[in-house]
């Protein structure tokens, strides 16, 4: 947690300093306390409860496939195992975030579905999107496009070291490209996530929010289709349709979309619809 807060802070000071030396949006205010409480709050939440989603679910998921076995294979796991551990960590670290990026890509698509989208329109929500936008992740998000994800690809035996370097490059690029930054990188736009490259995902426009999926490699967008940076363009109005500014509103927010979606379907053939 020590090092989680040393990281928080270089973010603050860093991204704060460049947002007004180079702000992508200019007349975006930069502290917007209303917003920030909200995700200060998702922080916190996310400090205390989060901490072990992803081994819960790879003990689980383990244990369910190998039953008696799974004890065995989860102390491997957590080792270590196979020919993965033996690559130099650079290298492991880059397989790491490419195999999370392609999970987390279809996954980001699926959350954009009519289905998933209540939970994911809240980190959507921010209409001042800043650095700290990041942590604003619904938990039933958070559960499956994050711990899912990193129990997955913990089960294919990485060395347990190549997580703790990857921690902090994955606090930095997570403020980095909610950061209210004009930074594009030129040619590298495609190959690494870039703010402007994040800014249009986050665009209040049903069609454009559908783009940039990519959470590290835009390599994935450009390859299915859904890239989008056009040039001399910026990104402008931010958010989501309908949803709550408060914290608490947020977390119940999704699951009475979702009961009333279930509520308004129509009964089925020789079903009697309920009484008024």
């Amino acid at each position: 947690m020590t090092l989680t807060l040393f990281v928080l802070a270089v973010c603050a000071l860093l991204f704060s300093v460049a947002a007004r030396l180079r702000p992508c949006n200019p007349d975006q205010p930069p502290v917007v306390w209303k917003e920030l409480g909200v995700d200060a709050l998702y922080f916190v939440f996310s400090a205390l409860f989060y901490g072990n989603v992803s081994l819960a679910l790879m003990h689980a998921g383990v244990g369910a496939a190998l039953g008696a076995r799974a004890p065995a294979a989860i102390r491997a796991i957590e080792a270590g195992y196979g020919w993965l551990p033996t690559l130099p960590l650079a290298v492991q670290a880059l397989l790491v975030l490419f195999v999370t990026d392609v999970l987390q890509y279809w996954l980001h698509r699926l959350f954009h579905g009519h289905a998933l989208w209540p939970f994911h329109a809240i980190h959507h929500s921010s209409r001042h999107v800043d650095w700290t936008t990041t942590y604003r992740i619904h938990p039933a998000q958070f559960v499956v496009y994050s711990g899912m994800v990193a129990a997955i690809v913990q089960t294919l035996g990485f060395s347990p070291m190549v997580y703790v370097v990857l921690g902090p490059f994955n606090i930095v690029m997570g403020a980095f490209v909610h950061a209210n930054l004009d930074w594009d990188l030129g040619p590298l736009r495609y190959v690494v996530a870039t703010p402007v490259f994040h800014r249009w995902h986050h665009v209040d426009d049903v069609n454009v929010r559908d783009k940039n999926f990519a959470p590290t490699f835009p390599i994935l967008d450009l390859m299915f289709g859904t890239f989008y940076m056009p040039k001399g363009e910026r990104p402008q109005v931010f958010g989501a349709e309908n949803t709550p500014d408060g914290f608490l509103a947020q977390l119940v927010w999704p699951f009475r979309e979702v009961a009333g979606r279930l509520r308004a379907r129509p009964a089925a053939p020789g079903v009697d619809a309920p009484a008024a």
